[in-house]
């Protein structure tokens, strides 16, 4: 199954990273490239274990719109650890484009002034193992660029490093 994982600094402490993210009716369409026309359709009540989500976006070479929903099925807001603070929540497609799909964001102090933000995605296509050329040609360079974007809005929005 491919995993793709991305990481950047974030020069705000992790209790504002965090407020920012939980916030996904709001957070999600400004982190998500203009041309994916993000729109969230529904939340089923505060971030939490079990909270689904519902968006919409447009499809791959602008066919359509994609549907998807989305569970959080871990939820860990900022507490401290040994060495700082910490947090991470999970989602996991319910429905929606992919054969699988998790996504975890990671959130870890790096000191009292900056956040070290990690999303790591587990997916697999449809038809997985004989979509990989899909995958290799079509999708992964979809994700990394999604993410980049993802990343440099986060930077530009709360603080960059």
């Amino acid at each position: 199954m491919p995993t793709i994982q991305f990481e950047c600094e974030v020069a705000a402490p992790v209790e504002v990273v965090w407020a920012f993210h939980d916030e996904i009716g709001r957070a999600l369409p400004v982190l998500s490239p203009p041309e994916d026309d993000v729109r969230v359709e529904s939340i089923s009540g505060p971030a939490a274990m079990g909270c689904e989500v519902v968006i919409t976006a447009r499809g791959l070479f602008g066919m359509g719109r994609i549907r998807w929903q989305a569970r959080y099925v871990d939820y860990v807001p900022p507490k401290p650890v040994a060495f700082g603070m910490e947090a991470r929540f999970v989602d996991e497609q319910v429905r929606g484009p992919f054969a699988f799909w998790r996504h975890s964001h990671e959130f870890e102090a790096i000191d009292s002034h900056t956040t070290r933000l990690v999303d790591r995605i587990e997916y697999r296509p449809p038809l997985w193992p004989l979509s990989w050329p899909g995958d290799v040609f079509i999708i992964r360079p979809k994700l990394k660029a999604m993410f980049a974007w993802r990343h440099m809005q986060t930077r530009k929005l709360l603080g960059a490093v």
